[in-house]
């Protein structure tokens, strides 16, 4: 892990208007320059911006999602640009995050709980003796690559369906780009029983 990097915690804008995201960066791109670069983000969300913050408030909201893959650090110029707010010293991982793999494609089946060949990204050398049932390791991240972007969306999603609201009357779930990131979230952060409640939102 490059640690000067590292604990880098910023602000970004979510969707509709719904307030201001936090997330925090870890740069593992000494290790793998593909997927080396990782994000959280945290519970807090702010309605208004402000000129500064408290990093101890923010921190300690909790993590609402990741450890998330980026194809990139979060920039700050540019119509997606984020606010730099500080770094942290007390970091949350030291080395990279166990994730959740599957053994074909995930094209094709929106309630992952219906397919059978999971396994652990640190279980891959006995990789057949080793698939699982999804529920033991449903609460894991994949390494699907997402963005600053990508994060914002799916955190307005959650709030949306954590306030008891439609997904599907914020996005437009016909787009493969909503519909992937509303899926990888769903079979990610709730139980069964509500992604095969919150599935019904997807018209066929």
């Amino acid at each position: 892990m490059i640690k000067e990097n590292s604990g880098k915690i910023y602000r970004f804008k979510l969707d509709h208007n719904f307030g201001f995201g936090f997330a925090e960066i870890y740069d593992f791109t000494d290790f793998s320059e593909f997927d080396g670069r990782i994000i959280y983000a945290f519970n807090r969300i702010d309605k208004e911006e402000k000129s500064e913050y408290d990093l101890k408030t923010i921190t300690e909201s909790g993590i609402s999602l990741g450890p998330i893959r980026s194809v990139s650090f979060p920039g700050t110029r540019g119509k997606y640009a984020t606010k730099y707010i500080g770094q942290r010293t007390d970091l949350i991982i030291n080395e990279i995050p166990v994730t959740k793999e599957f053994h074909g494609l995930l094209i094709n089946e929106n309630n992952w709980n219906n397919l059978k060949k999971w396994y652990r990204s640190d279980k891959f050398e006995k990789l057949h003796s080793n698939f699982v049932n999804y529920s033991e390791l449903r609460n894991l991240e994949t390494r699907v690559l997402s963005s600053i972007v990508g994060i914002a969306t799916q955190l307005t999603m959650k709030k949306i369906i954590d306030e008891n609201k439609k997904v599907s009357d914020f996005y437009d779930l016909s787009l493969m780009g909503n519909l992937n990131l509303f899926v990888q979230l769903i079979n990610t952060y709730y139980p069964i029983e509500k992604t095969e409640k919150l599935l019904t939102e997807i018209k066929n």
